[in-house]
């Protein structure tokens, strides 16, 4: 029997940015969003979160899924990517980053990126509300693999504050840059995370390890025709190693 592929998707910000923005890879203009949640409902795809894609591997039963992941919480994902989602019937995992709560993207702008507002706690209680999974994005987005990252404040605390604040359980992880080492994985496992997203590229399968999962990365630049690339064949597989 074939083994089952599930693509993890990597958004950040959903909205329209001038030609000049920094970075313009990190958003994804509404309109494009829309479209390529139409084409997953089209081809049969439900857009799931994280934990339900790993439940679908555990099951060993099937499923045409698609994992949806939003890095950051940015507030604009409630006015242009939940109503998108909710028309089509999908959820998705949005990784929050617990020191940073309802403030703005305080780590990009030494790079020159534009200020992006964050969800603030309300929202992301609207976000669960609407069968949306919340995870873990560290305290403060720093790299874990700086020699000045704590981490036990960036992993066990922020998935801590996470629980307390929204009062849910908290038991995905998505690793600040990508970055991680075995050390990092290890007090990921200790805070006992059910998972951790990287910026390995590749689909996902139910031989990967839980907590050091590959993503797809959707970008300003990818035009639909990549987009079902990435999606439907071994395009982002070939990557993994790159």
């Amino acid at each position: 029997m074939e083994k089952q592929v599930i693509p993890i998707l990597m958004y950040h910000s959903i909205q329209p940015v001038p030609r000049t923005e920094v970075m313009r890879s990190l958003h994804v203009h509404p309109i494009s969003f829309a479209s390529q949640m139409r084409i997953l409902k089209m081809l049969g795809f439900r857009g799931c979160s994280v934990s339900e894609a790993i439940a679908s591997f555990k099951s060993g039963i099937p499923e045409k899924l698609v994992a949806l992941t939003f890095d950051d919480g940015y507030k604009n994902f409630l006015t242009n990517a939940a109503p998108t989602l909710k028309k089509h019937g999908f959820s998705a995992t949005i990784y929050a980053v617990s020191d940073l709560v309802g403030t703005f993207n305080q780590w990009d702008l030494e790079n020159g990126i534009s200020r992006n507002d964050l969800m603030d706690y309300a929202d992301l209680r609207q976000c669960v509300s609407a069968g949306f999974e919340i995870g873990c994005h560290s305290s403060t987005h720093i790299s874990l693999l700086n020699e000045e990252a704590d981490f036990a404040h960036e992993i066990k605390s922020a998935k801590n504050t996470l629980e307390e604040k929204l009062d849910i359980p908290i038991n995905a992880f998505c690793y600040p840059y990508g970055h991680f080492s075995d050390s990092v994985v290890k007090s990921v496992a200790i805070a006992l995370f059910d998972s951790a997203t990287t910026m390995i590229r590749s689909r996902a399968t139910a031989n990967d390890n839980l907590l050091t999962l590959p993503r797809i990365p959707i970008t300003w630049h990818t035009m639909p025709h990549l987009f079902l690339a990435k999606v439907l064949t071994n395009y982002e597989d070939k990557r993994r190693h790159a």
